[in-house]
């Protein structure tokens, strides 16, 4: 270590340790320091922001515990299911329909769907919902 290496305290380790662990709990609140600081940053309402990000969320592709955080964060903000998914669709022209069809199971997800069954339960085989192969 250089000698003009910063002192840094055990609790500096701790919270880099912890985000080098991807520690649920720490990421978590820094990502909603960082959202609150956004909001009051910006002139839109806490729905309308919530409903921003999610949308940029599908343009970028993130991962499932993105949407879980944003759909929460919208949900929060009172933004109904509907305005949610509605989200989804209205951003398709714009990131393409691969990305939109990417996004639907995640989202799907963070609203408590799982579509998997979904599909299970109504026998969809996948050829145009009859269930019966013709």
């Amino acid at each position: 270590m250089s000698a003009d290496a910063p002192q840094t305290t055990d609790e500096q380790r701790d919270r880099l340790q912890h985000i080098s662990d991807n520690d649920d709990d720490t990421i978590a609140d820094l990502i909603a320091i960082r959202v609150a600081e956004a909001v009051d940053a910006s002139d839109l309402d806490a729905r309308t922001f919530a409903l921003v990000n999610l949308a940029a969320l599908i343009g970028v592709g993130g991962d499932e515990a993105s949407y879980l955080l944003h759909v929460t964060a919208a949900l929060d903000a009172g933004s109904s299911v509907d305005e949610i998914t509605d989200v989804l669709t209205a951003v398709a022209p714009n990131v393409g329909v691969f990305k939109m069809v990417a996004a639907a199971d995640p989202l799907a997800t963070a609203l408590g769907i799982n579509l998997a069954a979904a599909v299970a339960s109504r026998g969809d085989t996948g050829n145009g919902g009859s269930g019966d192969g013709s």
